[in-house]
């Protein structure tokens, strides 16, 4: 699947969609509990050795899943719980990812999104400026 190709949802393994549905689920329920910084700190698990990140293609094709999944979910699916699914399935891979905070650069709306090593793990439509890394 190339980084053009449109997402379908057969495209997504039976495994990894439960995996985003159950995390998902977990997501929401550190959200309401804990403020951000617990809730991505519990998304990422201790003790786990990192790995070099994957190709962009396959983050790419993880990112998508976790966009089009917990779009389709009932209940809250803003960027901000999408980013913070998204950590916590590459995390389970070994991945190292950041949570970045950023504004839109004309005064708007605030956006959450994932970057590995700086670069945003999917396309980020606009020009924001960035609040914090996390």
């Amino acid at each position: 699947m190339g980084i053009s190709d449109k997402p379908r949802l057969q495209d997504v393994k039976p495994f990894m969609a439960a995996q985003i549905v159950w995390t998902t689920t977990r997501v929401r329920r550190l959200l309401r509990r804990n403020d951000l910084r617990t809730a991505l700190a519990r998304c990422r698990p201790g003790g786990r050795e990192t790995t070099p990140a994957p190709s962009q293609d396959e983050i790419v094709h993880v990112g998508r899943a976790v966009r089009q999944i917990v779009g389709r979910l009932p209940g809250d699916s803003r960027p901000l719980v999408s980013s913070l699914v998204l950590i916590a399935v590459l995390a389970r891979r070994g991945v190292d990812a950041s949570l970045v905070i950023g504004v839109r650069e004309d005064g708007g709306d605030a956006l959450a999104w994932v970057e590995i090593g700086d670069v945003p793990a999917l396309s980020v439509r606009g020009r924001f400026a960035q609040l914090v890394a996390l």
